[in-house]
């Protein structure tokens, strides 16, 4: 049995890329950001690999905005790049081929706490501190 071939990646193009941000500024508002700055934190890593941004860097609010978020990049074929808190040791924040990094710092819903399973549901955003 053969296995699958990959699936091509590819660097969306210009036009591409201007229509699917001015569609985050008009879903997301302020909270959609294009500057140089933003963008390079947001490719930063810790590793030897050069600095990669994204094309654009989304800041949800909740579980909502994230599925619009893949909605929308779904429907683009935009590469989606999670970012936590951005330590990125391994390289995992770069963009090579552009795309939208989804920045979960500010969902900070403490869900649940269940003090009997010594367990809690929290929003990707709530770090360790935040959560003791």
């Amino acid at each position: 049995m053969n296995a699958p071939e990959p699936t091509p990646r590819f660097r969306p193009d210009a036009a591409t890329v201007a229509a699917f941000v001015a569609d985050l500024h008009r879903l997301f508002g302020n909270r959609a950001v294009t500057s140089e700055a933003v963008r390079q934190q947001h490719g930063h890593t810790l590793t030897w690999a050069p600095n990669q941004p994204p094309d654009v860097v989304v800041y949800p609010q909740s579980t909502e905005d994230v599925v619009a978020i893949v909605r929308l990049c779904a429907a683009c074929a935009m590469p989606i790049v999670p970012f936590g808190t951005g330590t990125s040791l391994e390289g995992h924040i770069n963009a090579p081929y552009g795309g939208v990094s989804v920045d979960t710092s500010m969902m900070k819903r403490v869900v649940a706490v269940n003090d009997e399973d010594l367990d809690c549901v929290v929003e990707p955003g709530v770090t360790r501190k935040e959560l003791n």
